[in-house]
């Protein structure tokens, strides 16, 4: 919801398209059906699949798709 808030306005004007998943798994699914996916905006801490198994994943699979991972995690390890 915060993110159809923030970005509705271009949304509406369609300078941005976006698909929502609700975990990682769902994540790499809906990416293989739009495969004109530029950038995933994901948390890391999602049922199925983590966020950082899901960066994993695309890195595998997709290469070229650029990622934002977000975390209130404040430890080192989850930062790479």
């Amino acid at each position: 919801m915060l993110i159809k808030q923030k970005f509705r306005q271009k949304i509406r004007e369609q300078k941005y398209e976006f698909v929502f998943a609700s975990n990682g798994k769902d994540a790499l699914e809906k990416i293989q059906l739009n495969p004109d996916v530029e950038i995933v905006l994901s948390d890391i801490n999602m049922p199925e699949m983590d966020g950082l198994t899901l960066l994993s994943r695309l890195n595998e699979t997709s290469p070229l798709i650029k990622s934002v991972i977000v975390s209130a995690y404040g430890d080192m390890d989850n930062i790479r």
